[in-house]
């Protein structure tokens, strides 16, 4: 396959040998490579391409500047200020804030029903794992030994080292 394609000198861009002459000479008069993202752009349009696709720009969450047409990617995935959601309480916050809150966040607790113990928020849903299938061991009238859920839990913690 390789025989059935050129290289075009302008674009750089591979195109089909049957198309390749007709492809160069109007590549060559009509388009430049940009300077900037080296991309084929009309020659009567350059100056324009430049300033809209590679105009500096502030991002408004972090004020860092960087080329418009690269703002909305880092808006959505590298801004350390972009919103972000707590995992525990599912707010809104900067990502810069996130672990602070969730270590916050995860350390608060609340009530089990299933044994009336106090658990902490990072480990709620391993909890009512093991709290649920001890349940199911003693029969649904009968609720668990709070002291053994609790050790059962501790152990847990410290053998997957979520235990602060």
């Amino acid at each position: 396959m390789e025989g059935d394609f050129s290289v075009c000198r302008n674009c750089k861009r591979h195109v089909v040998s049957a198309n390749f002459t007709l492809h160069e000479a109007y590549c060559l008069r009509f388009l430049v490579l940009c300077p900037e993202c080296e991309e084929p752009v009309p020659k009567e349009t350059t100056e324009e391409h430049c300033k809209v696709e590679h105009q500096q720009v502030g991002c408004t969450m972090c004020q860092q500047s960087m080329q418009k047409s690269s703002l909305e990617f880092h808006k959505a995935n590298e801004c350390q200020e972009r919103p972000v959601e707590c995992k525990f309480c599912k707010l809104d916050m900067q990502l810069s804030k996130l672990e602070l809150h969730e270590s916050y966040c995860g350390s608060r607790t609340e009530l089990c029903q299933g044994c009336g113990q106090f658990i902490m928020h990072r480990m709620l849903a391993q909890h009512r794992d093991v709290c649920r299938s001890e349940q199911a061991q003693l029969g649904k009238e009968t609720s668990p030994d709070p002291g053994k859920c609790l050790s059962i839990m501790v152990a847990a913690a410290l053998s997957a080292h979520l235990w602060p």
